[in-house]
């Protein structure tokens, strides 16, 4: 169990957060109109969660609040996702309506409400030109514990599904006492790499979608040294609104974990400074090789008020087919308010649970992971 306290400004504290966004998009000529009547150029690259990234020559990537848009114009080919799942294929064409979007598909023109659209995604012909990427760093500190995370996600958008990945390393040091009263330093590290690729029909409704997902996962707390999965599934969304969507998937998967050795040098102390108990298993056996179901929930809330708010929930259960009763899971929540403009004060609360970390592991350590940290970002 981990809990990484932080708190902007204080002395005994410190927060650093390096934030940078790579992303290649066609030539720099579709044309926003905003609600005050100004015009910006740029590159679409995407909108979603509400805000619109445009990639501009003067000011790098910015984000337009989709409230504030009155008309687009590109000669590029974007998919649009509405909020009855409905997905559409074109070119936007500015038109003299206020907050009617003229979308020319195959076939003709559809007129679209902007407060219809949920996501808007840029289908582009070249590799580098479909793959988005970002890289974040992050370091919370205090006199007892440093925690330094890594993190990186992408997606690679092509007509029909989209490939997406992420990666995340936690490294955790903290100094505690023993029964004696010395100072036992102690680290603790985590990491998750996730691949998937989500497949849709490319026209028509889309309410549902096939999934394929590739996890690669370690953690020091409870005992995992390595654990890769690989699972085929369906998802569906439940909600599609602007400012609320609620997807699910649910699906099969075979997974390898190793688990810890008392002979593993990195075997020492919990976070308590007490030495962990450890006891090899009977069989000697180090690795298992299981069935089990997935569970995936994704819950997205953001509201448009003077200050917006965000509301993240990804959470995944993982029951085990081959050992009935077992079970583990993970849950990421994520809220960031806007403070005044570019910045934000956010919280990120995850945990891990693993049922079989006592009962089939060979450490003494508790079932259950969790982080939370709490800082100020600003966005740019």
């Amino acid at each position: 169990m981990r809990l990484v306290p932080t708190v902007a400004c204080v002395a005994l504290s410190c927060c650093f957060t390096l934030c940078s966004v790579i992303a290649a998009a066609h030539s720099k000529t579709d044309v926003i109109t905003v609600e005050n009547g100004d015009t910006i150029t740029g590159a679409i690259d995407s909108m979603s969660a509400g805000k619109l990234a445009l990639n501009t020559d003067y000011a790098g990537v910015i984000k337009i609040k989709w409230r504030e848009v009155e008309q687009i114009a590109s000669r590029y080919v974007y998919e649009v996702r509405l909020d009855d799942g409905e997905r559409l294929y074109g070119r936007f064409a500015k038109t003299e309506e206020r907050s009617v979007l003229t979308f020319k598909v195959r076939g003709g023109e559809r007129q679209l409400d902007l407060e219809d659209i949920v996501e808007i995604r840029s289908i582009e012909e070249q590799l580098a030109d479909q793959l988005d990427l970002k890289v974040t760093s992050t370091i919370y500190a205090d006199p007892n514990t440093v925690t330094v995370s890594l993190s990186t996600s992408g997606t690679y958008d092509t007509r029909g599904g989209r490939t997406g990945f992420s990666g995340r390393i936690d490294d955790n040091k903290t100094k505690a006492l023993d029964a004696e009263g010395n100072t036992v330093p102690n680290t603790l590290n985590s990491s998750n790499f996730t691949l998937y690729r989500e497949f849709w029909r490319s026209r028509g409704a889309a309410q549902s979608y096939r999934v394929l997902n590739a996890i690669y996962s370690s953690n020091d707390a409870l005992g995992v040294d390595h654990r890769f999965s690989m699972g085929v599934g369906l998802g569906r969304y439940f909600i599609q609104e602007l400012g609320h969507e609620l997807a699910v998937s649910a699906g099969i998967q075979g997974v390898q974990e190793r688990k810890f050795s008392c002979k593993d040098p990195d075997i020492g102390v919990d976070a308590d400074g007490e030495k962990i108990d450890c006891v090899e298993p009977e069989d000697g056996g180090l690795i298992d090789n299981a069935a089990e179901m997935f569970f995936n929930v994704q819950w997205h809330l953001y509201s448009f008020a003077s200050r917006d708010m965000d509301i993240s929930m990804v959470g995944n259960a993982y029951p085990s087919l081959s050992d009935w009763g077992d079970i583990r899971g993970d849950f990421n929540l994520m809220l960031s308010w806007e403070l005044f403009p570019s910045f934000y004060w956010s919280i990120n609360a995850r945990t891990e649970f693993d049922s079989s970390a006592e009962e089939r592991g060979q450490l003494k350590l508790d079932t259950t992971d969790y982080t939370i940290t709490t800082g100020i970002t600003w966005s740019y």
